[in-house]
């Protein structure tokens, strides 16, 4: 495996990794993937050649690490140990994946270590209290590694001075599609997809779930079919977001996309997926934003979001001070 380090302009680092059938870039810029091809084929969305210009711009956060928190907290704000915590409000009323100074922002410092059979490279950064609004001053360390069987795993690691929350994950987008057409023809399996219901705020409405298994009578499961889907609970919330942007438990942590060509196996410990089909890209007003609706598919291992609003004092995301986190999410890629 080959390893080449190219500088771009305002300490922007591309890390790139060849494994012959395979090439993967991660750049330090928020702790990110950039490009992961098989062959002539990128299975994810991203921009190598103008990284420097196009990430700093991007509100949809391509291949980024986020953190401290993973999803929305309603009325961007919590309590914890009785005291509460005002966070900034950047989506509507809400506070979204961390905020304005979260780790997708960082220019995080790192160190390639070369082994046998794998690359790692080892991103480290602060995030202060000042900055974010967040309980305690958190030290982190995300690891991506990737190794010659074409598996790319991301581990998580965060000590905080005080009690805080932390839902990290990323928010890569993955297109299997040579020519990164719509993600209609992809299909998703696990053994178990179970679905939480949204309401207007992009919140969940209640812990009753929808079971795909059982609308769609099998497991594997077309995302046209879920888009046009005639199912009555199901078709509102398609409608309401234009696609996914919600929270699943997935039968043993682990799922699986195809496209008939390539398969990509996902794998995890969190005990939640987001999967979110990159439903409003015309968001973004840029000569870069080249996107339609359903273009990429984010699957972002997680805590439930705004699961500190919902549960308290038994939310999964709060850490402890002083305690170390620790999670990790693979992601393997296969010709079918």
């Amino acid at each position: 495996m080959n390893v080449e380090i190219e500088h771009q302009r305002y300490g922007v680092d591309l890390i790139k990794i060849d494994n012959e059938e395979t090439k993967i870039v991660f750049t330090n810029f928020g702790a990110r993937i950039v490009s992961w091809k098989y062959h002539d084929n990128n299975i994810v969305l991203g921009n190598v050649v103008e990284a420097d210009e196009f990430y700093f711009d991007n509100p949809f956060k391509f291949g980024a690490t986020i953190g401290r928190y993973g999803g929305r907290i309603s009325d961007a704000s919590f309590t914890l140990d009785g005291i509460k915590y005002q966070l900034e409000a950047n989506d509507g009323n809400h506070h979204i994946h961390g905020g304005g100074h979260g780790l997708d922002t960082k220019l995080f410092d790192y160190e390639v270590v070369e082994e046998l059979g794998q690359v790692k490279i080892i991103f480290k950064t602060t995030l202060k209290e000042t900055d974010d609004n967040y309980p305690g001053n958190m030290d982190v360390k995300v690891t991506h590694t990737y190794d010659v069987d074409h598996c790319w795993t991301v581990e998580y690691e965060a000590t905080s001075t005080k009690t805080t929350l932390f839902n990290p994950m990323n928010h890569v987008y993955f297109n299997l599609n040579r020519d990164n057409n719509v993600i209609d023809n992809h299909r998703l399996y696990s053994s178990e997809l179970n679905m939480y219901q949204l309401n207007e705020q992009h919140l969940i409405n209640t812990d009753e779930t929808l079971d795909l298994h059982q609308i769609f009578n099998g497991s594997d499961i077309y995302f046209k079919d879920i888009f046009e889907s005639k199912h009555a609970q199901l078709a509102q919330q398609i409608d309401t977001f234009n696609g996914l942007d919600h929270p699943f438990k997935v039968g043993g942590h682990q799922l699986s996309i195809d496209n008939g060509e390539f398969q990509l196996d996902v794998k995890t410990d969190m005990p939640n997926y987001v999967l979110y089909t990159f439903n409003q890209p015309k968001d973004w007003n840029s000569d870069s934003n080249i996107y339609k609706a359903h273009s990429g598919l984010a699957i972002e291992s997680q805590f439930l979001p705004n699961d500190i609003n919902m549960y308290g004092e038994d939310a999964s995301s709060i850490l402890k001070a002083n305690d170390t986190f620790y999670s990790q999410t693979s992601y393997e890629i296969n010709e079918k």
